[in-house]
């Protein structure tokens, strides 16, 4: 594919949490040969308390100080699009600087969340029957192209899972190219394995910075399907928070909202 230099669209920093959210045209052939791309960071939530500050175009709300007083993970139908979707994305897995005490499972926890986003897993009865598909490809030697400053570095047109540094505050970080259909063609994901600690199975009395690989997985490849994030405090149940609190399993599966927003994903047509 020709490749051109890359002009910046859209760049929003947010300062409450350390979400970064890009957008640029990353090559100018016409036509559906024309790629954007979009970097999205989960972060952790360090207080529970997030400062007033408006999300990235396309995030559904502004953050608040109030904080929710009841579960609303399946009253709260609240979500926010991307311009871009999913209908079958073939990924592969790197495991070089897995954690060791993860090494054996992370794969499989991996696989589950992003079936988890494929069929629409949630926690409100609702059938996990949608039709995008993540296939798992296999392992792979190609890192993800992420760099540990946070930056997308390239498409190789291959979409990777896999381990390394990332910036303070961020737990993984997710670059995705697509078309000018608005159809993902790649998405790689590089998780932080320096600064936390990640388990698969949650740990008795579990303290400390301590994050579920899980959740995290299920928010980023819930990125990668063409979700924005909500409000981190009114839509506290959603997984599409834009910050991940320590310990925290419950939202492995989607809330109302991110199921609301995968429908509405798949309804989507494609120019």
């Amino acid at each position: 594919m020709r490749r051109s230099k890359t002009t910046a669209a859209l760049a929003t920093v947010l300062a409450a949490c350390a979400v970064m959210l890009v957008e640029q045209p990353v090559a100018d052939a016409a036509g559906s040969d024309e790629l954007y791309l979009v970097a999205t960071a989960y972060t952790f939530d360090e207080s529970g308390e997030v400062q007033t500050g408006t999300t990235g175009e396309g995030d559904a709300n502004t953050f608040s100080a109030a904080k929710a007083t009841a579960d609303t993970s399946c009253t709260d139908g609240t979500y926010a699009l991307k311009p871009w979707k999913v209908t079958t994305l073939k990924w592969l897995y790197n495991s070089t600087g897995v954690p060791a005490a993860i090494a054996s499972t992370a794969l499989s926890t991996i696989t589950t969340a992003s079936d988890t986003v494929a069929k629409g897993a949630n926690r409100c009865g609702q059938p996990a029957n949608l039709t995008s598909t993540f296939t798992y490809a296999g392992t792979t030697s190609v890192k993800p192209q992420v760099a540990t400053n946070a930056t997308c570095t390239g498409n190789d047109g291959k979409s990777v899972t896999g381990w390394g540094a990332l910036p303070a505050k961020v737990l993984a970080y997710t670059c995705t190219y697509y078309n000018a259909r608005g159809v993902v063609v790649a998405s790689d994901t590089l998780i932080d394995n320096v600064a936390y600690t990640w388990f698969t199975t949650k740990p008795a009395n579990c303290t400390g910075a301590k994050y579920d690989l899980q959740t995290t997985l299920t928010h980023e490849r819930l990125h990668t399907a063409g979700l924005a994030h909500v409000d981190q405090v009114k839509n506290a149940a959603q997984v599409m928070t834009p910050a991940s609190s320590a310990c925290d399993t419950s939202r492995r599966l989607l809330g109302a909202g991110d199921y609301a927003g995968l429908k509405a994903l798949a309804a989507r047509a494609t120019r």
